[in-house]
């Protein structure tokens, strides 16, 4: 796309290293302190937009100018001595006029010992930097917008936009609602679209939405000097730091699989710093195309930075977690708890029988009030294990103690009440014809279903009465009450999905923090 391979003579800790950037993902991952945002500098550092250029004077959606200064990721010191810094950029064809840029160090003036830097060829015409737009992100220093003050809202969007930024939300974060209001907001600080459901106000989306937002923000910026200058776009280079900041698991996947989308539309290079498995995995997907994708490992040894040549994912995953390759891992499972043995088996429906070789369902069956007892003090396995409470449990009582207790892997099942309420009122909703209902004579129907319990809604029952009912029916739904459970996921699909996506993105931040294999999908 832009940047073919890089060669570092020399930059601080970095002496002597080479290598190759895909033409439309990069990663560059490696321990704090191993200056990958460096190296997003001397990138972003090589490209400007001159005076004279047609693009000159253009600025992002959120005002920025195109040029990516050091200023942005790290401050220069009378330490960086001029002459000391030293790089070189393999281009592809058509980028420059020749199919490398070489920049160094010098003096800025007598008086000034902060160097600035410069083509290695001289200040004479010809010499300055290619002429490419380049944005820097930076995600790892975050604060959601409802947190900043002198804010204001601007309509800047068009139609089409709006639309965009609405449909990409919605892949991204799994969001299922027909309903989504896109406001772009200004305050002193940032700039950043808000998208979000119409029940909240745009100032009380999450840290995670504002940084989506600033991603689609700069996207689309890209994409109006493509479709405002066709013959003088040649492409652009979007930095970012830390990019899964403030996601989960789940949406850093599908965000990286939207980039190689974006990369190919629109024509943009992205090259970002990441920690995490989640991201690192799907940047290096099966089957990916190696020149499109590459990874850059940085690594300390002794003074120096240095780069490892990667030939499997998993050795650079070992790495970051700290454990040692050719030691073979426990087959450790992440343990699953329930309120009892009605809500395990749906559990196990709505996965679909999916990766028991990760889980281990529990038999232990109390109630929630015992459970969130348990998160209290802290009680291994419960505070390293995913716990599933009834739908009534999901009231604002229990939400706070959730939270008190920093339960971080909780989720509830579908509906308002319990699992054995709800499967009543969904069947009993169903018209004595529909196609659950054998109408073969002397078989099971809707009649012989409430026999014994025809009022159970209108006498206001308790939960235990329906927990009978429960119990005296299933027997008429197969093994594991899959006729039920599966006849309920083909109606209630949209409840159904929201829970696998709220089940993975749980599931794959315990396995992040037990450095186990993580989940795409089920």
């Amino acid at each position: 796309m832009i940047i073919k391979s890089v060669h570092i003579d020399k930059f601080r800790a970095l002496n002597n290293v080479d290598f190759e950037l895909g033409s439309k993902l990069t990663a560059i991952v490696g321990h704090n302190g191993t200056m990958k945002t460096t190296i997003l500098g001397v990138l972003g550092q090589t490209f400007s937009i001159s005076p004279g250029h047609p693009l000159y004077g253009e600025s992002s959606i959120d005002g920025y100018k195109y040029r990516s200064q050091f200023a942005e990721k790290f401050k220069l010191s009378e330490k960086d001595v001029p002459g000391t810094h030293k790089w070189r950029l393999n281009l592809y064809p058509g980028i420059y006029k020749r199919d490398y840029f070489e920049a160094h160090s010098i003096y800025r003036d007598k008086n000034d010992p902060i160097p600035r830097f410069w083509s290695t060829e001289g200040k004479g015409s010809g010499t300055g930097y290619p002429q490419i737009p380049v944005y820097y992100l930076s995600l790892k220093r975050v604060s959601p917008i409802g947190e900043e003050e002198g804010f204001e809202y601007i309509d800047q969007l068009t139609s089409e936009e709006q639309l965009f930024l609405s449909l990409e939300y919605k892949d991204i974060m799994s969001e299922v609602s027909d309903n989504i209001t896109v406001e772009t907001i200004h305050s002193d600080k940032k700039y950043t679209a808000s998208i979000h459901s119409p029940e909240y106000d745009a100032l009380a989306i999450s840290a995670g939405q504002d940084n989506l937002g600033k991603i689609l923000i700069s996207i689309l910026s890209f994409k109006r000097l493509m479709d405002k200058y066709p013959d003088d776009y040649k492409g652009g280079i979007l930095l970012i730091d830390e990019i899964e900041s403030t996601f989960h698991s789940l949406a850093q996947t599908r965000l990286i699989k939207k980039l190689y989308k974006y990369a190919g539309m629109y024509k943009i290079q992205f090259i970002f710093t990441t920690h995490s498995p989640s991201i690192i995995k799907a940047t290096f997907f099966d089957n990916y195309n190696t020149n499109e994708a590459k990874l850059v490992y940085l690594k300390k040894e002794g003074k120096s930075v240095v780069t490892k040549n990667v030939t499997s994912i998993d050795d650079v995953i070992s790495e970051l977690s700290g454990s040692v390759k050719g030691i073979s891992q426990s087959e450790t499972r992440i343990s699953v708890f329930t309120e009892d043995d009605v809500a395990q088996s749906f559990v196990k429906s709505l996965l679909n029988g999916g990766y028991k070789k990760q889980l281990l369902f529990n038999p232990c069956s109390i109630g929630a009030e015992s459970y969130l007892e348990l998160l209290r003090v802290k009680l291994k396995p419960i505070s390293e294990s995913i716990l599933i409470l009834d739908g009534d449990k999901n009231k604002d009582n229990v939400l706070r103690k959730i939270k008190q207790y920093k339960g971080k892997y909780v989720l509830f099942l579908p509906g308002e009440v319990c699992p054995e309420e709800m499967f009543y009122k969904f069947l009993y909703s169903l018209d004595e014809t529909d196609p659950f209902w054998d109408m073969e004579l002397g078989k099971y129907d809707k009649k012989k279903c409430f026999a014994n319990y025809p009022t159970l809604i209108d006498r206001g029952a308790s939960s235990q009465q329906y927990k009978n009912w429960f119990k005296e029916q299933s027997r008429f739904w197969g093994r594991g009450n899959s006729k039920l459970y599966n006849y309920w996921k083909i109606v209630n699909n949209n409840e159904y999905n929201n829970f696998l996506a709220d089940f993975v993105g749980i599931y794959n931040q315990l396995a992040t923090k037990l450095d186990l294999p993580l989940i795409d999908e089920i």
